[in-house]
């Protein structure tokens, strides 16, 4: 009978556990600043909120938990009859190989820390000659993408982008840190440079609960979450600047990685999304190809990088 018990409670903590760690990353997308278009960001919530309502929180979490990047390597022989895929780590992995990390849908923070840690396994394993970001995304969290695509910029191996369908927001701002980029097909967009967040609030909710809810500050603190106060207030004006701040930073950033400079008046720098013959045009993009293609550029100064040293 003591065991049953102890078995019971280690359920139930394992399921508390469970609830606390999907809360967290609910509340993360609740509260994060976004690069992302508006219709995915509404898609993302509509596609949570249900079981969030059924309190079914395992379902959520299974879905936020699924991995959006993952990374293989391939060997040069990377034609279309090339099936093999290797681990990054593999002990067997054949020298002069190429790492694909793929990056599909919606960008959580934990994703972007996952993209990073594959970049870092590419570099430092020998066996690699470069790496190839393979990205179907409409952009999400901004919370690290400025580092990952430094990370990117200042890759000390080939890196190339290819672009499966879209590269938009916070994807492009990754994508076009790579030293060249590829496009399936003109039916790709690419672009939406912008930042933005929404803010929900809950004092209706609590209202209808029957909680009076009050924040108290001190006078020495009266700066304390001043942007979500003066929202509750109707005043937007300190979150937009705050906001264009890191849209700013976001526009130079990709103004250095594709050699167009930064105009305030320039569509690629107030939001827009771009066909892929319209990017390619305008010069945001190199040239149509396929994920072999783009394997293939990055394996042959792979090559020869490596025959310099």
């Amino acid at each position: 009978m003591y065991f049953v018990r102890v078995r019971k409670r280690l359920i139930f903590a394992s399921k508390n556990l469970l609830s606390i760690h999907a809360m967290n990353k609910i509340q993360s997308i609740l509260t994060e600043r976004w690069s992302i278009n508006d219709a995915d960001y509404a898609s993302l919530l509509l596609s949570i909120l249900p079981a969030l309502k059924a309190g079914n929180l395992e379902a959520v979490e299974r879905q936020l938990d699924a991995s959006k990047v993952m990374a293989y390597a391939v060997t040069q022989g990377a034609g279309p009859n090339v099936v093999t895929r290797w681990d990054l780590e593999d002990v067997n992995l054949p020298s002069n190989s190429v790492a694909v990390i793929a990056s599909e849908g919606p960008l959580y923070s934990w994703d972007t820390y996952n993209l990073e840690r594959f970049l870092r396994l590419a570099a430092d394993n020998p066996r690699i000659v470069g790496v190839v970001l393979w990205i179907n995304g409409p952009g999400g969290m901004i919370a690290h993408v400025d580092l990952a695509a430094r990370a990117i910029r200042e890759y000390p191996k080939p890196i190339a982008t290819y672009v499966a369908g879209t590269m938009a927001s916070a994807h492009f701002w990754l994508g076009t840190a790579a030293q060249h980029i590829f496009l399936a097909s003109p039916l790709c967009e690419v672009g939406s440079v912008g930042v933005m967040t929404r803010y929900l609030s809950l004092a209706g909710l609590f209202e209808k609960l029957g909680i009076v809810a009050r924040d108290i500050y001190p006078d020495s603190a009266d700066l304390k979450n001043y942007l979500s106060r003066q929202l509750e207030q109707g005043d937007d004006a300190p979150i937009k600047a705050s906001l264009q701040q890191v849209h700013l930073m976001f526009a130079q950033d990709v103004a250095q990685q594709i050699g167009v400079p930064y105009d305030p008046e320039l569509e690629l720098y107030r939001g827009k999304l771009f066909t892929g013959q319209e990017a390619i045009d305008l010069g945001y993009v190199d040239q149509y190809g396929t994920l072999d293609d783009a394997i293939l550029w990055v394996f042959a100064r792979g090559i020869a990088q490596q025959t310099r040293r």
